[in-house]
């Protein structure tokens, strides 16, 4: 199975929540929507995560260096 997107979970998330929107979802249809975009959440969380660490920023001297944090 391919990697999904950061954007992809994004889009997925907001087909979700307009699906949820509009109202006629059943309870069940519900309940599995908002488990789904639970797992889409946690999905971009992880990979907004793992891009942040591999953020590279220019040191003092002119190198790079992997962002380490809130700095």
């Amino acid at each position: 199975m391919e990697e999904r997107t950061i954007e992809q979970s994004f889009e997925a998330l907001e087909e979700i929540i307009t699906k949820m929107e509009a109202g006629d979802v059943t309870l069940d249809d519900s309940f599995a929507l908002y488990k789904a975009g639970m797992e889409e959440l946690q999905h971009a969380n992880a990979k907004i995560e793992q891009t942040k660490k591999a953020v590279m920023a220019i040191a003092k001297d002119g190198g790079l260096e992997v962002f380490e944090g809130d700095e």
